[in-house]
């Protein structure tokens, strides 16, 4: 019999203030630290699906984020562009996934990222840049299939997000983490008008993937994570409703989606938007956004993304890590709908070549890498959305067409106002204004362009509310309204 392996745990020290029972801090080292960074990697799309699973903590929903993950789940493919395009917004690829493979507590069960190139790669290499792929049905441009798996090269193995040293870290109850210093550990104590250590109470607890998921729960509805988790019963209730700061975003002219919006004249509410595929692929593309290109319009998390941006360089394990809260990613995801690779990194393909003595002679193997080391080729991703014209497994060649999206058109698609979308249809219409009894003569119509801003207002909104597009979209529906 097959004897179960103990479940992985990571030791965390907590100073509790005895009569308040409240976390002043935790002491942790690397293993928790790359855990707690690690949350801020998550696409969206995977956090709403762990979220409303149970842990210590009942399900919870995210806003107006679990509405349109389920409206994706329900979504006839015969409206989707390509077989992938379902599992592209459902299972969203992690794009800093090679940083997460060696954390100790993973809580992340998407599956992990393959890549494929042609199985004629011999001949292909002679075309710069080669073609990779992260879905196995993609064609390459020489008419063969994309379905040779290849490996990943020691550019990509990661040790976590810090760097593994006996450096140890203060994670104060709000989720600050700061380097360990007396004039920090002192500084928490006064700021809580500790006087003596006889007020504290030093406890030590064991985290498990338990704990993490409640992590996960907590910090998006709570600023007092570390108390809730481990101090207090957790229960939803327990917690209040995270407030967000005022957008600043840059413009973008070139992004502009034209939208008709149904709402109400009684009270200004939303009650459906309605516009082309380019409208329901911005939104779907909110599911492909990592939870880190948001933190800095969330107030739960402004604590966290303040202390991965002052964090001192040499405390991390490389220059990249601290792309992982760059806001201007999630500006290129809105704006171009296609799921992208590993920040801002470019590709190679390198070849290593090995004598087998087995079999008396040399055998190549090829390795993506990040460095444009001996004998590399360059590399490109093939977009999974790329629609492409050849038909069978034998073509000589492929024309590539612009990217579809991850929905069909020309055809138009609905979103109510906690972003369900559908197709549009009458029948859709109808009975949606007889679940909610709003009567035609309560109705009427607004055209209005959605750019950048507009984008992240919405999305900003989706996080907590259920009214998504009235919040979202609030200052041009107003703006509307005082024009007429």
């Amino acid at each position: 019999m097959v004897k179960a392996e103990p479940e992985k745990q990571i030791s965390l020290k907590l100073m509790v203030i005895k009569k308040r029972n409240k976390v002043v801090f935790a002491e942790a080292g690397k293993d928790f630290v790359d855990v707690l960074f690690s949350l801020f990697t998550l696409p969206l799309g995977t956090i709403v699906r762990l979220v409303r699973e149970e842990s210590n903590m009942q399900p919870i929903e995210l806003g107006s984020l679990t509405s349109l993950y389920q409206s994706v789940e329900n979504l006839d493919k015969e409206f989707l562009s390509t077989d992938s395009s379902k599992q592209m917004i459902l299972r969203p690829k992690n794009l800093m996934e090679h940083y997460c493979k060696s954390l100790r507590l993973k809580i992340d069960d998407t599956e992990p990222t393959e890549y494929f190139v042609c199985n004629n790669l011999l001949k292909c290499r002679s075309k710069s840049p080669i073609l990779i792929s992260m879905f196995k049905n993609r064609r390459c441009r020489c008419g063969n299939m994309l379905d040779r798996r290849i490996s990943l090269g020691s550019s990509y193995l990661f040790d976590g997000f810090v760097n593994d040293s006996a450096a140890t870290f203060m994670i104060t109850d709000d989720l600050r983490v700061v380097p360990n210093s007396l004039n920090i550990f002192f500084d928490l104590f006064k700021n809580c008008g500790i006087e003596s250590m006889s007020a504290v109470n030093e406890m030590t607890v064991t985290i498990t993937k338990n704990q993490v998921m409640d992590l996960l729960k907590s910090c998006l509805i709570s600023t007092i994570t570390l108390t809730s988790i481990f101090l207090e019963k957790p229960y939803i209730e327990k917690y209040r409703k995270v407030e967000f700061p005022p957008l600043d975003v840059n413009e973008n002219d070139s992004f502009k989606i034209n939208v008709k919006i149904v709402q109400r004249k009684s009270n200004g509410k939303v009650v459906f938007a309605e516009g082309k595929e380019d409208f329901a692929d911005f939104l779907l593309s909110f599911l492909t956004v990592p939870l880190g290109g948001v933190v800095h319009l969330m107030e739960g998390f402004s604590c966290m993304y303040k202390s991965i941006l002052n964090l001192d360089q040499n405390y991390w394990t490389t220059n990249n890590v601290k792309k992982v809260v760059e806001p201007g990613l999630v500006s290129q995801l809105l704006a171009s709908n296609k799921l992208s690779p590993v920040l801002g990194s470019k590709y190679f393909c390198y070849t290593e070549t090995k004598y087998s003595s087995t079999r008396n002679r040399y055998l190549s193997t090829y390795y993506l890498t990040l460095g444009n080391e001996n004998k590399c080729t360059a590399a490109d991703f093939v977009d999974p959305t790329l629609e492409t014209l050849g038909v069978g497994n034998k073509c000589t060649a492929v024309d590539f067409v612009d990217s579809k999206g991850y929905v069909k058109g020309p055809t138009l698609y609905m979103a109510t106002d906690d972003l369900v979308v559908t197709p549009m249809s009458t029948t859709s219409v109808i009975s949606l204004l007889t679940t909610l009894r709003i009567p035609f003569t309560d109705l009427e119509e607004k055209l209005v362009s959605i750019g950048i801003k507009e984008g992240f207002g919405i999305l900003q909104a989706s996080l907590t509310s259920k009214s998504a597009l009235t919040t979202g979209l609030s200052h041009l529906i107003n703006k509307v309204k005082q024009e007429n």
